[in-house]
This record gives structure tokens, C-alpha cells and sequence, in this order.
């Protein structure tokens, strides 16, 4: 059985937010209209709609959406066409979160929600761990490395 995930985002900057997320799709949306945009994907199984309200508050807290990829060479392939679309990325490796182990790279939309993409590598016996690893990033502010699961 086929299936998607919709998820539905108020954005405060609809163009802006049209072109974040075609980069980090590597497509554009299956329908605009003058305040709304819509990506119908397959890989991930997703239904993303922007709903344009110019009022919307940007995130101030640290709650995301993620893809779970399955091997490394699928990551690899998303965080490069993202980096080459010119998206802000941050990247963990063998980061515990969530009692796991993974590699992964995190997205800001224009609205402060973050998109995190990874693979797991491991099973864990802490939410997180006590030390988190150094994470790396372009382009965006120094205490944007945070633990997944706060």
C-alpha cells in the first residue's frame, strides 16, 4: 500500500519558502496559487502544503520534521544536491539522540522549522548524549546545534 504523510505549514514569505523547499526537494511544487504551494512527492512519501499568512510566528522552539534514510549513500545524496541548491546545512555525525545512533544534516526554512535527514547506525542506551559531538554548519548562528530531542 502506497501512502504519504501529509503535514500542513502556515509561512510568512510564501516565494521564499517555495524556493527553500524546491532546493531541498530537488523539484517545485506540484500546484501554486497566490497563497498556497503544494509538493506531492514520492521519495519522501509526502504531501506538503504552505499555506501563506503573513502574520505567522517563526519557530522559537526546537521542534522539527525529519526523513529517515536507510544507508549512507542516500544521505550523501541528499545532503549534496541540498548543499549544491545552496541551503544552510548543519551536519552531525554519530550523534545519540533519541536512543539511537546516526549521521545526519539539519534545514531551516524561511519560518524557523527544521527539516532533519539521517540514517541510523546504532542503537543507544541514553535519550542523548552527555557530550554532543561537534556539529558543523554553514551559514547559520552558533547555538543552532541542538540536541534532536529537547
Amino acid at each position: 500500500m502506497k501512502t504519504r504523510i501529509h503535514i500542513s505549514l502556515q509561512v510568512g514569505d510564501l516565494d521564499k519558502s517555495i524556493a527553500f523547499y524546491t532546493r531541498l526537494f530537488g523539484e517545485g511544487p506540484s500546484k501554486v496559487k497566490s497563497d498556497y504551494a503544494n509538493w506531492r512527492l514520492d521519495e519522501p512519501g509526502l504531501h506538503l502544503a504552505l499555506v501563506h499568512n503573513a502574520s505567522a510566528p517563526t519557530k522559537e522552539t526546537h521542534e522539527h520534521f525529519g526523513v529517515e534514510l536507510f544507508d549512507e549513500a542516500e544521505l550523501t545524496n541528499w545532503q549534496g544536491r541540498a548543499a549544491e541548491a545552496g541551503l544552510a546545512l548543519r551536519t552531525e555525525e554519530q550523534v545519540t539522540c533519541c536512543y539511537a545512533v546516526a549521521d545526519k544534516f539539519w534545514a531551516e526554512d524561511p519560518d524557523g522549522n527544521e527539516w532533519e535527514f539521517w540514517v541510523r547506525s546504532g542503537e543507544a542506551d541514553s535519550m542523548k548524549a552527555d557530550a554532543m559531538p561537534m556539529a558543523t554548519q554553514a551559514d547559520a548562528s552558533p547555538d543552532a546545534a541542538e540536541p534532536c530531542c529537547e
